[in-house]
């Protein structure tokens, strides 16, 4: 557990206890040393209160024309949202919520934006039938109407501007976005790209940065009160509640080091701060300037460009003039993470040292490229989740008497906004939104609509789809290797033996993968022993070394073993391309179409190297119902009711 030590302070409020922290569960755990770069350095409580005194001018009340700006404006997201909902209808929502009494409003199909967000459909889910605020028109994009602090808006212009058209705020594609952002619902935005991503991060950057210093002002507002009021020995005649147990209240997960990098320079350029703290530092430790062959995909590349480390985590500050890079996460108002970098902050029931208490007060949680993060490990985003808004175990110096009162009621996770963008949509993308997000405010969905990817190889080949049947989720895994081992197994070595080439297996899940790798393996040995010719095969995955796949992979290209295990994490993290296939087996479809694309495409390379004829080549792949997500997305949506729920078990595309 982390040290304390209590001691008395004299402060604006008077006598206040309070507890110092020394660094503990906050550094890399890989590198105990002090001088690691995610050592996060505890400055005493008198220097963090030094520190805020610089924006003095706010907090004894020289200039709080600005900051009170949206004081009293019942029309303020953030006002009726976070500072004062109506309690006794938060309740009754809150109740709807723990119910799960969720209603359901679905929208028609809409057309797509400039080529950056494909048509897609559009689902809205609230509480019960109430309505615990006015969602934003779609026609406010004024900065006046969504109440964006006055400070941030010349920057983002400047930032902004290669996308919004001249006298615009917002591109079309972030008007799009505006109304649920800026009400503070729940948003997955699953049509995000390489086109739109810059976009989409000034505008969640944008809505960070306005809660954050509306929270921040709010709260020197009241200080400075509190302080003419306690002059004047009136100090108990009005409650201020405008604080959480703690002051981080914005969360930030992002899968690598330059995805961090690259965020806190648009939040550099959007804050308007002068000066920067640790900046050399962050450059040094988070900067890359590594680049990866042009022959990689560009979605590759964007993602593994820079550092691309996935373990990070980060504290940030802001004061009036100053954006302060490396601080303690009780001292910061902002945390940037990877999920890896988190859950080693957070620990397991089995550390000794454990300490999440620094979630308790998140109120807004951003998950950026969570596609990107389903390729890692997802336990990692379920274990974050599950340690948001508790009860903190201790009080970490908070005034209890300015805390707001649906944070004592427990009702914080009620109110949390997450924000999600990911390319596509997964199953654990879905259950996240489903079951760790329960925002009363609403929670929006945009799910794109998609004509699939079959034409977009570039050649005619063969693409089969072979249904087997599986009643739930979890008998779908047994149900997919009995279907694989009795009847797709036994044709597809037929075929293999009698051609010239190889049959490559994708499979997905590395489960899967040890259990197919078993069976094969065990089967060789079984023929081996009765002295009948079988086949012998190639296996690599994810935790392969460059040597074994290097290797694997040359004993297949030269026809020595006529069939190689290929895994999707291997694809994601390397994009090898896998010569000498004649035919690609799916014992499951992969998450991105991508994949699917790239490798039918090894058979076109199969074909121009004179390893397999143009008319032998083709695709074969295993589905069932459970898989519709990832079906749509390569055969295209309008086929996939008809695939999943109509008769028929093998259909053919070329």
């Amino acid at each position: 557990m982390i040290k304390k030590e209590k001691k008395e302070r004299t402060g604006k409020r008077g006598k206040v206890l309070v507890n110092t922290t020394e660094a503990a569960g906050h550094k890399n755990e890989e590198s105990p040393d002090k001088h690691d770069d995610d050592y996060i350095e505890v400055k005493n409580e008198a220097q963090d209160d030094a520190d805020d005194d610089s924006d003095s001018d706010i907090e004894h009340g020289d200039a709080l024309a600005e900051e009170d700006e949206d004081e009293g404006d019942s029309s303020d997201p953030f006002q009726y949202h976070f500072a004062s909902p109506n309690e006794e209808l938060l309740k009754k929502m809150v109740d709807n919520a723990q119910a799960k009494q969720w209603s359901t409003e679905k929208f028609n199909a809409t057309a797509g934006i400039n080529g950056k967000l494909p048509r897609h459909s559009l689902s809205v889910q609230r509480p019960g039938s109430l309505t615990f605020h006015d969602e934003i028109k779609s026609s406010a994009t004024t900065s006046e109407a969504l109440k964006i602090k006055r400070r941030l808006v010349s920057p983002f212009h400047e930032v902004n501007k290669k996308y919004s058209s001249k006298g615009e705020m917002f591109s079309a594609l972030q008007k799009s976005l505006v109304p649920a952002i800026f009400s503070n619902e729940d948003l997955l935005f699953a049509p995000r790209s390489i086109s739109n991503a810059e976009e989409i991060q000034n505008i969640y950057s944008l809505h960070a940065l306005n809660h954050i210093f509306k929270t921040r002002d709010t709260v020197l507002k009241d200080n400075a009160r509190l302080s003419k009021l306690q002059q004047s020995d009136d100090a108990n005649s009005i409650e201020m509640r405008d604080q959480g147990f703690t002051r981080p209240k914005v969360l930030v997960i992002l899968p690598t080091r330059n995805s961090c990098h690259q965020f806190v320079e648009t939040l550099i350029r959007l804050s308007g701060t002068s000066q920067q703290e640790n900046l050399k530092r962050f450059k040094t430790t988070y900067y890359s300037n590594a680049t990866l062959a042009k022959t990689k995909p560009e979605d590759f590349r964007q993602l593994f460009a820079g550092d691309n480390d996935d373990n990070f985590r980060l504290g940030m500050k802001f004061t009036r003039k100053t954006l302060k890079l490396f601080t303690e996460f009780y001292n910061s108002d902002l945390i940037i993470a990877s999920p890896l970098g988190l859950r080693l902050a957070i620990g397991d029931k089995t550390d000794k040292k454990r300490d999440y208490d620094f979630l308790s007060s998140i109120e807004v949680v951003i998950v950026d490229h969570a596609s990107a993060i389903t390729m890692q490990n997802w336990d990692h985003m379920i274990h974050i989740f599950n340690h948001l808004n508790l009860m903190p175990k201790d009080s970490h110096g908070c005034d209890f008497s300015r805390i707001r009162n649906w944070y004592l009621d427990s009702q914080a996770k009620y109110l949390r906004q997450t924000l999600v963008f990911a390319e596509l949509i997964t199953p654990e993308i879905n259950a996240l939104f489903s079951h760790h997000c329960h925002n009363v405010g609403g929670k929006v969905k945009f799910h794109p609509l998609y004509s699939g990817v079959l034409t977009d190889i570039g050649a005619k080949m063969e693409h089969v789809f072979m249904k087997f049947y599986s009643s739930s989720p979890q008998e779908d895994p047994d149900k997919r290797f009995k279907y694989f081992t009795s009847k797709a197994l036994p044709s597809l070595m037929r075929t293999t033996s009698a051609s010239s080439s190889g049959t490559l297996i994708f499979v997905p899940s590395y489960v899967d993968y040890i259990r197919i790798r078993n069976y094969l393996e065990q089967e060789h040995q079984v023929n081996k022993k009765l002295g009948v010719s079988g086949f012998s095969f190639s296996a690599i995955n994810e935790y392969s070394s460059v040597s074994d796949v290097t290797r694997e992979r040359a004993v297949f290209k030269d026809g020595q073993t006529k069939v190689i295990l290929y895994t999707e994490r291997l694809h994601h993290f390397r994009r090898y391309e896998i010569k000498g296939a004649e035919t690609i087996f799916m014992y499951g479809l992969p998450d991105n179409p991508t994949f699917y694309v790239e490798m039918a495409r090894f058979l076109l390379r199969s074909v121009s190297d004179g390893r397999a004829d143009k008319g032998a080549i083709s695709v074969k792949s295993m589905f069932s119902k459970w898989d519709a997500l990832k079906l749509e997305r390569i055969v295209g949506s309008s086929r996939v009711p008809k695939m999943c729920a109509g008769s028929g078990d093998v259909f053919q595309f070329s």
